[in-house]
């Protein structure tokens, strides 16, 4: 016959703390992983040649000190004239450098193209990248979540069968 003490798990603080840790890394890639999916940056006044696949596209530059007044233009030979539309649910990049985020864009094909953006901003650079929406973030704060409570509830458990003879 087994006494209950021996039918406890004694390592199910490390599956906890295994489980979160997995979960916040899969939260962290959601969060920061657009960050280094970013074309090669180059200056204002540059011309950035791309070749983008099928679907919607962000235009970053840093700093963006005056927004209003940087003007991106380009053309993709399949896609046509780049039509940047200003999203307000477009979130900055911030890992692993800080980019602002221009606008957004949409190519019903993958094509190759040339972007050019240009403003008063002094060392002004931009870059082309996935799109990073405002639900992106709140679907990686939502996973994070979770993780912290299962690494947390590890500690606890490990602790507490610590304690335990």
């Amino acid at each position: 016959m087994t006494t209950p003490q021996a039918r406890r798990p004694r390592r199910a603080w490390w599956i906890l703390l295994l489980l979160g840790a997995l979960v916040l890394v899969g939260a962290a890639a959601l969060a920061f992983s657009p960050g280094f999916r970013l074309a090669p940056p180059v200056a204002f006044g540059d011309e950035l040649s791309v070749d983008l696949s099928e679907g919607d596209h962000a235009v970053y530059v840093t700093p963006s000190d005056q927004w209003s007044e940087i003007e991106c233009t380009g053309t993709f030979p399949a896609g046509g004239v780049l039509r940047l539309r200003p999203d307000m649910l477009q979130q900055a990049i911030v890992i692993p450098e800080q980019w602002d985020a221009q606008g957004s864009f949409s190519l019903g094909i993958a094509s190759p193209g040339t972007i050019t953006c240009d403003g008063p901003v002094a060392d002004g650079r931009f870059t082309v990248g996935p799109v990073m929406t405002f639900f992106t973030v709140v679907g990686a704060v939502l996973l994070a979540i979770p993780g912290i409570l299962l690494v947390i509830a590890g500690v606890v458990v490990g602790a507490v069968q610590a304690r335990r003879p």
